[in-house]
């Protein structure tokens, strides 16, 4: 999801900034991994200094710091961005989640309330059947106590 970044790997090992041997180790990864890439950071450095003077060249511990600390920058923007817009994909979804819950209640209730209604329909028409049957059976005993009644006339 997210693209990694090959010196934001040795930056995550300085737990100890002051430890100097770490720091040097890691810039220097750094820079490697920057030379592999084809990325190569700019100088700020406003001094312009001679080829033997190493504390202002662009290869100096100052400058590398710098470097990393502009990186760490960038990438720390890049990270907020991108966790931005994932807490706001997570408020939508969230939205959506409470929709959908809501419309799932609307379809329990409405499924107990068909439910309801077929269990009525069906409680009705055993009704209207038995209803049927004993009508069937008083018809038959009219007919054949009115059939007696008619043979005594």
């Amino acid at each position: 999801m997210f693209e990694e970044n090959p010196p934001s790997r040795y930056l995550t090992r300085l737990a100890h900034p002051e430890d100097c041997q770490e720091a040097n180790t890691a810039v220097s990864h750094v820079l490697r991994d920057q030379e592999n890439t084809g990325h190569v950071p700019v100088d700020n450095s406003d001094s312009f200094a001679s080829s033997g003077d190493l504390s202002a060249s662009s290869t100096s511990p100052q400058n590398h710091l710098a470097n990393l600390k502009m990186l760490m920058s960038r990438q720390k923007a890049e990270y907020e961005s991108k966790i931005a817009s994932l807490e706001q994909r997570n408020r939508e979804l969230q939205s959506e989640i409470k929709d959908l819950h809501s419309k799932l209640g609307q379809q329990r209730k409405w499924y107990r309330l068909v439910e309801t209604k077929m269990q009525n329909a069906e409680r009705a028409k055993e009704d209207a059947e038995r209803r049927n049957e004993m009508l069937q059976k008083e018809m038959e005993e009219f007919f054949e106590t009115f059939g007696e009644i008619n043979r005594w006339k």
